[in-house]
Parts: C-alpha cells; sequence; structure tokens
C-alpha cells in the first residue's frame, strides 16, 4: 500500500533537489525571490501554461491586487532573468540537478545492472521566423515546420524510464548529429553501463552508425527499404533472415561501414518485413527476440508525451529561456521517475506508476503560496 503521506513526502523532497540547485542570477534587493520565479515555473511546468497566467495566479493566492489586462510584472521579471542567462550556465545548473536525481536513483539500485537506451530526436514545435537563432528546420507538423531540438537518451526499462542526458542542436545534419551523439553518451556513461543503444529510422546514417561503433556501443537502427536492402530482402526467400550488410553513401562525404541486416516478419502488416541493422552478434535464432527487445524502446514516445506535460507553455524565441524550460521540464520528469521508483516495491498494481503526474504535481504544488 502506498499512503499519501509518504508519496507527498518524497514528492516535496525530489522537487528541492530541483529547486536548491537552480540560480536565475537575482540580486539581493530583487523586486522578486528566485522562491516566486520556482513557484512560478513550476506551476507552469504542470499546468502547460504561460507564466504570465501562472504569475497572476500565485499573486491572486497571495491577495495581491494586479491587473489583469497586462502583463504581471512577476512573470516579466523572471523572463528577463532567463533571457540573461548563458546557455553554458544554464547546461551546468541542470547538469547539477541530474547528478543529484542520478545520485539518490543509484541509492535504490536503479541502476545496478548495465541499461538499455535510446537515442531519439525531442522536437518543441516553433511558430516563429525561419531566421531564429537555433531553430532546426523539421518536416511539416501541425502547421510549422520549425522546432527546437534536442538529442536525448534515455533508459528503456519501462520501470526506471529516465531521460540520462539531452543537448540541444541547430540542425540534423550528420556532422552535427555525431558530436551530440558522443557527448550524451559520454555524459550518460557518467551514470550508467550502457548495454546496447537503440535508434529509430533516423539515425540509419553511415556517419552515425560509424559514431556509435567507435564509441564502442551495442546498437540496432530500424532499418527503411533503401535500395540495398531491398536488393538483400530480394536475395533472401526466407521471412526471418540475418545477412552481413554494408551501407553505403555514395555522396560526398562518402563512406562505408559493414552491419549485420537482421529481418523478420512485420508485426501487423502481411507480406512486410521488419528491418534492423545492428553490431550486435545475433543468429537467425535471436532474430525476433532482437526485433521485440527493439519494439520496447517505443514505450520512449511514452517518455516524450510526459516530458511534454511538463513543459511551459511560451513564445519566447530567446534560446536561453526555451534551454532553460526544457531542461526544467526533463529534471521535472526524470524526478517524478525518482519519486515512483522510490515507491515500486509498495504497488499493488503493477500496471501503472506508484504516483500519478496529477498527484506528483498536487504534491509538489502544495504548500501556501503565501
Amino acid at each position: 500500500m502506498i499512503h499519501a503521506t509518504e508519496a507527498k513526502q518524497l514528492s516535496r523532497a525530489a522537487s528541492s533537489l530541483l529547486f536548491t540547485g537552480l540560480d536565475f542570477g537575482t540580486k539581493p534587493n530583487g523586486q522578486y525571490p528566485s522562491e516566486d520565479f520556482e513557484k512560478v515555473l513550476a506551476r507552469s511546468s504542470f499546468d502547460g501554461e504561460f507564466v504570465h497566467t501562472t504569475a497572476k495566479e500565485l499573486q491572486l493566492a497571495r491577495g495581491e491586487e494586479i491587473d489583469l489586462q497586462h502583463r504581471s510584472p512577476l512573470a516579466k521579471s523572471l523572463l528577463y532573468h532567463l533571457r540573461h542567462l548563458c546557455p553554458d550556465a544554464i547546461d551546468a545548473q541542470f547538469d547539477g540537478v541530474r547528478a543529484a536525481t542520478f545520485a539518490h536513483a543509484r541509492r535504490q539500485r536503479a541502476f545496478a545492472r548495465p541499461v538499455d537506451v535510446a537515442l531519439d530526436i525531442h522536437e518543441w514545435l516553433y511558430y516563429g521566423s525561419a531566421d531564429t537563432p537555433r531553430v532546426c528546420a523539421i518536416n511539416p507538423d501541425r502547421g510549422t515546420n520549425l522546432a527546437y531540438a534536442f538529442v536525448t537518451l534515455c533508459t528503456v526499462d519501462p520501470a526506471v524510464r529516465f531521460t540520462l542526458a539531452c543537448e540541444s542542436i541547430e540542425a540534423d545534419d550528420s556532422r552535427t548529429l555525431r558530436e551530440s551523439i558522443r557527448r550524451v553518451i559520454t555524459t550518460a556513461r557518467q551514470f550508467v553501463q550502457i548495454n546496447r543503444v537503440y535508434c529509430d529510422r533516423g539515425f540509419y546514417r553511415v556517419a552515425l552508425v560509424e559514431t556509435l561503433a567507435d564509441l564502442g556501443v551495442e546498437f540496432v537502427v530500424r532499418a527503411p527499404k533503401t535500395v540495398g536492402v531491398k536488393r538483400a530482402l530480394d536475395a533472401h526467400d526466407e521471412a526471418t533472415f540475418v545477412t552481413d550488410y554494408e551501407m553505403v553513401r555514395k555522396n560526398p562525404p562518402t563512406g562505408r561501414v559493414s552491419v549485420t541486416l537482421v529481418v523478420v516478419p512485420h508485426r501487423s502488416r502481411d507480406d512486410d518485413s521488419f528491418c534492423l541493422v545492428t553490431n550486435c552478434d545475433v543468429s537467425v535464432e535471436f532474430a525476433e527476440p532482437l526485433a521485440e527487445a527493439y519494439r520496447r524502446r517505443w514505450g520512449i514516445e511514452t517518455s516524450y508525451r510526459k516530458i511534454g506535460e511538463f513543459l511551459p507553455r511560451t513564445s519566447s524565441p530567446t534560446f536561453a529561456v526555451r534551454l532553460f524550460e526544457f531542461l526544467f521540464a526533463v529534471s521535472v520528469y526524470n524526478l517524478w521517475i525518482l519519486v515512483c521508483l522510490c515507491l515500486v516495491e509498495k504497488r499493488e498494481l503493477t500496471d501503472r506508476p506508484a504516483v500519478s503526474t496529477a498527484l506528483f504535481r498536487l504534491f509538489v504544488l502544495s504548500l501556501p503560496d503565501g
């Protein structure tokens, strides 16, 4: 049985890991203390609202007289401080929050064994100008082809689906992604031993597969039906097979990389194949188990949806604001996972989190606003 009092105490303790690690650059004689900024950001994060709305809610809860038709001075002050933070300083702050979070996760033996992880790109859609700094061009989605993009590395285990590392990117060209992949895996290795890396079709590129191989990790990448893959399919009568394969890039910079192509029947479409490339030592007998292991990475979409639930709404084009709020959302998400991990053995219903995000919000925001 999970008691509400215990869950509330854990949630409050977890949130303190975040708030004690943040520095907004406020001055001792400033109009608003950093505690006010923390409360506004927390409310905006949990409610998916603009900071101007949640700042007014906070001030109204305190009984303050405010002008409802104008922007909140508290929110304006918060955004002013965020805009003037250096991106490197923002990264450093949240690096500290992540280290503190994972230190507690290790005490719960979350990383006692090597972990499977998934590489992906998280896109925060943007509806402004294409000339905005740090905005990335993406495939059209919900009325825009622009986004702030982040390479993320997440654990696949559904019980402890932490986001281990993330890094913003300005483009998804191979050179940019190679360096980002190196950095997020290097960061993650500070906390976990990586067993295997799963990637979607967006990472099916010679340069990126070479990078994963150079990093000394086992990888499994979903393979699109390229000309070479189709040729391999035509050369085999079996529905399930494993064969040596060479990925080739013909356009400069040219390249080749040897991998193993694993093919199994598609689970939901008749007369179709599910194709993977890997550097794992795999036989035909283990082709289907490898495909099933890869399919578990799709649970990462739940993580991305949850992180999205913790994102404040904003129209700001300033990268520092976007970076701070995205890393804030990732940190809140990881803290929620940490609380669920601490309570996992007390669950009676194992098909759902120990604490819902709605209750986590209630516990974190339950202190008086005055």
